[in-house]
């Protein structure tokens, strides 16, 4: 073999264990708490290959719970967790490394719904004046909650507690987790449950529940400019990975750009989805669940300290947060950053 032709080879072999490496390097894996519609912007991100397009390879898992999303960045099986700021203001709390490096929503995306029988019982719609729809929360009886403590209870204590000092602490609650809310409201198992679309949506569609307040369309303004659903990583890992972990969180943010700039292009790309395709959603549910949620994706995700006071302001006022000492405060550093998401081009 010549000198000249064992150079070339080793040269591709060289590039090869480069590419490789680039490869393994660019390969992660992101999970998200649920799959609902409040990450419609990571959807249509994973659906159009904007991640590929930012250099990344991406595999999204949904983990089940915002609890088991972040246990899996903390434990390193995971690389980002898409899920709730509430949690990551409670994960910070007890101690665990992560921060948030993107938002998908500026505004809290819970649907609070009702059986039909209650909204028609109270006389309200979703157009009736807020404060009469706040009142027809406190004629509830059973109402289901994904877990104790968890966002879907605290939201009915804190609405409840607007209109009735105290009212919010003597409620009843079940705790069925996220899949079994909609059918136990079908049934008559309970009279209200709080999620972001499309699960009380679902109920509407089929004549059995009323998505009483959408809180994704910006009605109460403690939930708008609210940093809801983020993009969280170890401090650590996005430290030592800051081009990847700005690659993620362009892809998202130019999914929520795209919402803005070209609606149409953004709605055929999540009905596209396997989330919520046809398959999935039948097209009454899925409109009636664009429609609440669409409102509350931002321009870009970058965030700032109003929108994590507010978050941080929700989760010690509804309880989420038991020891008032233990509070962060909202400035940058501390639960998120924008230095990886960078502004909007």
């Amino acid at each position: 073999m010549s000198h000249k032709l064992g150079f070339l080879i080793l040269l591709s072999l060289l590039a090869a264990v480069s590419r490789s490496h680039a490869q393994s390097k660019d390969e992660i894996v992101m999970t998200t708490a649920v799959s609902n519609m409040a990450f419609s912007a990571l959807w249509v991100a994973e659906q159009l290959k904007y991640f590929e397009q930012e250099g990344v390879r991406v595999k999204v898992a949904v983990a089940g719970g915002g609890s088991q999303c972040q246990n899996a960045v903390v434990g390193r099986s995971a690389h980002f967790c898409a899920s709730s700021s509430e949690g990551l203001v409670l994960a910070y709390v007890e101690g665990a490394p992560l921060i948030a490096v993107q938002a998908h929503n500026s505004n809290l995306t819970l649907t609070v719904g009702v059986s039909r029988a209650i909204a028609e019982k109270a006389k309200v719609t979703r157009k009736s004046p807020l404060n009469e729809r706040l009142l027809a929360l406190t004629q509830l009886g059973t109402i289901g909650a994904t877990g104790p403590g968890a966002v879907s209870e605290q939201i009915f204590r804190y609405l409840i507690n607007k209109v009735k000092p105290g009212g919010g602490e003597k409620l009843k609650f079940v705790y069925l987790g996220g899949n079994d809310l909609p059918p136990a409201l079908m049934n008559n198992v309970i009279d209200a449950f709080a999620l972001s679309p499309p699960s009380v949506e679902i109920t509407e569609a089929a004549g059995k529940g009323y998505a009483l307040i959408p809180l994704g369309l910006g009605e109460l303004p403690e939930f708008t400019n609210y940093h809801f659903e983020v993009l969280m990583a170890r401090p650590d890992y996005a430290e030592a990975n800051r081009e990847t972990t700005s690659a993620v969180s362009r892809a998202i943010s130019r999914a929520g750009a795209l919402r803005h700039n070209k609606p149409a292009e953004f709605k055929a790309a999540l009905r596209a989805h396997r989330f919520s395709n046809k398959s999935r959603l039948d097209d009454p549910v899925f409109e009636l669940a664009y429609g609440m949620v669409a409102p509350a994706m931002p321009r870009w995700g970058n965030m700032n300290a109003e929108g994590w006071a507010k978050v941080i302001n929700f989760a010690a006022g509804a309880g989420i947060l038991k020891d008032r000492s233990k509070i962060p405060a909202a400035t940058e550093g501390l639960l998120w950053t924008n230095k990886f998401v960078g502004k909007a081009p």
